[in-house]
């Protein structure tokens, strides 16, 4: 697993701070309104001087304006990676439910995101559920440590994929009616992503002798932010809740596996448009990202990205805010 620790672009503390932005539901394609969402997108490149970018899914889709092919796809991320290439900041990101509604095999996305030369993503572990599961070591500002990583996990699509993989009978409901204000709609990671985590987990700690300290994204969220989000007195939850918060429907564990091996201290989703709020469970941060589509939402309070900042000295301590687009265009 030596690869785990390199990265196209090396990632380095940069004046004692890593700053990461994570944007996601842009649901970009053919017609969209690419000149609107660059000027949104180079606006909190501006703001939030990052020293990564990260794309937490739905990138492309649904509906009218899609992709269909990777020519197409292509288009649209010439656009969008713009602002990250001109300014040579590094990029990555993750699948989310949307992203391959139209024809477009997520494995046949990948080598597309990855073309551009500033995309740090990676195709992970073949063998895995999904397509982009990995890990993004960032080093001390002198190169020589492994200060902090980032674990991005691919949430996938839905439940008909899901059914197919584990022999369940496609007329059989996984997917169960909103109950207490928890809308658990879609499908998640599965248990071989908790594992590989774990391992990754292990390796990192190997390496540096410690713990690394870590955040974790995916487009989805898992159950226990929606739990929190049900007793925001108990879990500090802050920020726009606009919407139930959508989770993945049947229990990984994941949550509970980061848990147990202590190093990640935040977890960054996409998924719901009208929610940019985060709360505290376990000790782990989980926040989302709001959105940054001009046409598949129209909540200003919610359009924007979140900007978290680590300190070299002590990662485990950092801050993290949601900037909204409007303060800032």
């Amino acid at each position: 697993m030596d690869d785990i620790f390199e990265t196209k672009i090396p990632l380095k503390f940069r004046n004692g701070e890593f700053r990461i932005l994570c944007v996601s539901d842009i649901h970009g394609g053919v017609g969209y309104d690419e000149k609107n969402t660059v000027k949104d997108l180079e606006a909190l490149l501006d703001c939030c001087s990052p020293d990564l970018v990260l794309l937490l899914g739905d990138t492309a889709g649904p509906g009218y304006i899609h992709v269909e092919n990777t020519a197409q796809l292509k288009n649209m991320l010439d656009g969008l990676s713009s602002p990250m290439e001109k300014r040579g900041i590094p990029w990555a990101h993750v699948f989310g439910n949307h992203d391959n509604n139209f024809g477009v095999d997520n494995r046949d996305a990948e080598p597309v995101y990855e073309s551009y030369a500033h995309c740090v993503s990676k195709s992970g572990d073949e063998s895995l559920p999904g397509c982009g599961n990995y890990a993004l070591p960032v080093y001390s500002g002198d190169g020589k440590d492994i200060i902090y990583a980032v674990y991005a996990l691919d949430s996938h699509r839905g439940d008909d994929v899901f059914k197919a993989r584990y022999g369940l009978p496609e007329d059989k409901k996984i997917v169960l009616p909103n109950r207490g204000g928890i809308d658990s709609s879609e499908r998640g990671v599965d248990f071989a992503q908790v594992e590989y985590y774990s391992k990754l987990s292990d390796a990192f700690r190997k390496k540096q002798g410690k713990t690394v300290p870590a955040m974790m994204v995916m487009h989805v969220p898992v159950q226990e932010f929606a739990f929190a989000g049900e007793n925001p007195d108990e879990c500090g939850l802050t920020g726009d809740k606009g919407e139930e918060i959508s989770c993945q429907c049947l229990n990984s564990g994941i949550f509970r596996a980061c848990v147990e091996k202590g190093d990640v201290k935040m977890m960054c989703f996409g998924h719901d448009h009208e929610n940019n709020c985060l709360a505290e469970y376990c000790g782990i941060v989980m926040a989302y990202d709001g959105y940054l589509s001009c046409h598949a939402s129209h909540n200003e309070l919610t359009k924007g990205g979140r900007l978290t900042v680590i300190n070299e000295s002590d990662p485990e301590k950092f801050t993290t805010e949601f900037i909204r687009v409007r303060d800032i265009r």
